[in-house]
Formats: C-alpha cells, structure tokens, sequence
C-alpha cells in the first residue's frame, strides 16, 4: 500500500483549513478521548477484576482439603486468566495514556516506546541517523503517532521476534523505516477496504500521512513479515536548530 500526496505548493487561502490545523484538533480530540477510556477501564472493570482475584483467593482458603483438589484447580485456573488480563489492561492504560511527547522530545520519546518492547521479548533495534530538523507540532506528531501505530501492530499482531527502527534526517527529507519477522498479512485487504479489526491502525497511519504530504508505504506478506516506511520533507526546510542527534542503538 503506496500513499503519496504532494505538499501543497500554496498555503494562502484563508478558506482552506490547513492540515496542521486539522491535525492539532484531531490530536486533542483523540487525546481526550484516550484520557477519559483509560480513567474509565482503571476504575471500572480493571477495579472488579482485582477484586474478583481476592474473593477466589478468599474461597479457595476456605475449601475443605478432602475431595477438592479438582475445584481448586478450577479456581487456579481462573486465577490465573484473571491475572493475565489485570495485566493487559494495565497494559491498554498505559497505552491510552497520552504520551508525553512535548516534555520528551521526538527521539526520546521514541526510545522509551521501542524498550517497551522488551517486556514481550521483543528485540527492538533502534537506530538514528543525522541531526532533527525543526519539525512542525503536526510533523512530530505525525512522525510519532506513525510509530506508535506501527510498534503496536508488531506487539498485538505480528507475533515477531525482531525488529527494526531506522529514523533519517537527510538533507530535506525525513524519513522512518520500521520493519519484523513476523507473521506478516495481505496489504491488499487493506486497499479493497476488507475490514477487519487489526486494520484500523493501519487505515489511521494512512490518513495521519495524508494530513502532513508525507509518502507512506506498507509492504507485507503473510510468513514474511512487514515493513513499513514514511518519509516527508519538513516545511521548515533543512534548517538544523535541535540537538536531539547521533545515533543510537537500543
């Protein structure tokens, strides 16, 4: 799947709503609403699900030692379903939760989501080549959410061991590359517009891409893995203020 929209030449028209413009609401509304799911899964059902763990702890201690080996089995069982899914909804929270990417910077804040990725056992090879450019709020944003989008694919979906993140800073251009061993899927359903429920992501970075002019690609196979890539030219041009830079490896 091949995005590829040209920056427009000409931003004069008082008429036209920019797409930074567009991008900034549609952050805040996204953001707001991810807040108040994470409020609401933490004091709802993540709340009775913990409570449950220690009534089932409570009756398995009160369960007479003769003729209940089988029961309590059945309670551990439970137990542990229960707490496999107290953790992935901790997990979702703290995915929901806005990312502070405005008190981080870009780089730093894609760093921290890389070495989440360890905690799935995940190897996640970071690697960043040239010096930031000045980027627009709705270009870092962009850069940020495209990653995100696509490091979450890789944990959920993928079932991958490997991955790779490579962000450059070339002269006029920006570009990230992110690529896994995993299990890989047919790009094509997404363009026949075959709904499933992973693709939902994918169909975001696809528009988040549009909004800023940038080149977005998706390339995959099923048993091949999955790349994606995303590059754009910054409207501040190649203009070097920010310090975030060299390369790094996670």
């Amino acid at each position: 799947m091949v995005v590829r929209v040209a920056r427009p030449a000409h931003r004069d028209n008082k008429q036209t709503i920019r797409p930074e413009n567009m991008l900034e609401e549609i952050h805040v509304i996204r953001e707001n609403e991810r807040r108040r799911l994470s409020i609401e899964i933490h004091d709802g059902v993540a709340q009775w699900m913990i409570g449950t763990l220690y009534r089932i702890k409570a009756c398995r201690s009160l369960l007479p030692q003769s003729d209940s080996d089988h029961l309590k089995d059945e309670l551990s069982d439970i137990e542990r379903t229960l707490q496999r899914s107290v953790r992935e909804l901790r997990r979702i929270i703290a995915d929901l939760r806005p990312f502070p990417l405005e008190e981080l910077g870009l780089i730093t804040a894609i760093h921290q989501m890389a070495a989440v990725l360890d905690e799935d056992d995940i190897n996640c090879r970071l690697e960043v080549d040239g010096v930031l450019p000045v980027l627009s709020p709705a270009e870092e944003r962009a850069t940020f959410g495209i990653v995100q989008e696509a490091l979450t694919n890789v944990r959920k979906h993928a079932r991958a061991t490997r991955v790779s993140l490579r962000i450059r800073f070339q002269e006029k251009t920006a570009s990230v590359v992110i690529k896994d061993n995993g299990v890989g899927f047919n790009p094509k359903n997404i363009v026949d517009n075959q709904f499933r429920p992973n693709h939902i992501g994918l169909l975001g970075m696809k528009d988040t891409a549009t909004l800023v002019g940038a080149y977005l690609k998706i390339h995959s196979n099923p048993g091949k893995g999955t790349s994606v890539k995303f590059a754009f030219s910054p409207a501040s041009g190649p203009t070097r203020k920010r310090q975030e830079r060299g390369k790094g490896i996670v």
